[in-house]
């Protein structure tokens, strides 16, 4: 995405007050539902969905609202999560939505690293307006959250202070979580260093189409248009040369070597497909998913001691 100049940043900061004033309606202007009156440029957005068992949905009013709340404390104690004010966005269940971020978070929502650096991490939170002000009230608890870890970088992270265990590039960044934090104890990967003939990551119909891989269509998630994959242990003994070990959740211990990447663009695939800086992997994790299940979110966005990332 294009940086939006300091200029550019003030004209929109005045667009938006002219649009909280012209609305005329009693709401404080943080909380205005910028997606609905605001047309600036946003500085990133979110796609996904918001999903709920049946008997948490009402089927006359599908409206659930959607907000981003961020760990002051870090990724390792994410037990503490604060809400962003004016990131308020109304969604519907099981719809796929768009959400814009406009605003920076301020440095009360930044987490303090041990050498100084400082960076943003996060995730959104689900509530339903019980008494239709279109606004959180204390009274409306988050029934639910992503499992995604939203991450603002101010300034490039080394990997010892990224949560991620390796270098992070300054900007937005959509992660799956649980990442291999610096104190994350990592369980070893055998050594991918052969020449397969496999096109990691390529789209597919058939294992024929993959040469001496397979094509999953789903692997902790859906793979649209499958992906040609390397199983861990490999049939034919074969590990290909840049590519990372992505490990399905604990107690399964299915597990597939998929393309390695710096950057999204060298994934070569539309969306979902990202450059998770999970694992640096090419995968379908750019959707967020929103779960309202009535549950409280993991306290940590850290892989527990000896579980492999998701």
């Amino acid at each position: 995405m294009a940086p939006v100049s300091i200029e550019g940043r003030a004209a929109s900061t005045l667009l938006r007050g002219l649009v909280c004033v012209l609305a005329g309606v009693a709401l404080a202007c943080g909380e205005t539902l910028v997606d609905e009156t605001y047309s600036g440029t946003p500085l990133f957005s979110l796609r996904g969905k918001v999903v709920a068992p049946s008997d948490y949905v009402d089927e006359e009013n599908a409206e659930v609202f959607l907000m981003v709340l961020w760990s002051p404390g870090g990724a390792m104690k994410a037990d503490r999560l604060v809400a962003q004010p004016g990131t308020t966005r109304r969604m519907e269940f099981f719809r796929s939505f768009e959400m814009h971020l406009f605003d920076e978070p301020g440095p009360e929502f930044l987490y303090t690293t041990p050498s100084g650096a400082r960076y943003g991490i996060g995730r959104l939170g689900a509530f339903r307006d019980a008494n239709g002000n279109r606004r959180k009230d204390d009274s409306e608890r988050f029934e639910g959250y992503s499992q995604n870890a939203l991450m603002r970088v101010p300034v490039a992270l080394s990997g010892g202070d990224s949560p991620t265990g390796a270098p992070l590039s300054a900007g937005w960044h959509l992660v799956s979580a649980p990442m291999m934090c610096p104190s994350s104890i990592r369980t070893p990967s055998p050594v991918a260093d052969g020449e397969c003939g496999v096109p990691l990551g390529a789209g597919c119909k058939r294992d024929s189409d993959c040469g001496g891989g397979v094509c999953v269509l789903n692997f902790v998630g859906e793979w649209g248009g499958g992906a040609c994959l390397i199983p861990e242990p490999p049939p034919n003994g074969c590990r290909q040369k840049g590519s990372v070990l992505l490990r399905s959740p604990a107690p399964e211990t299915t597990a597939y070597w998929i393309k390695a990447c710096t950057v999204t663009e060298d994934c070569g695939r539309l969306h979902p497909y990202q450059c998770d800086q999970q694992i640096r992997g090419c995968r379908p994790s750019a959707e967020v998913v929103v779960d309202v299940n009535g549950r409280e979110p993991a306290r940590s966005f850290c892989v527990e001691q000896g579980a492999p990332p998701q």
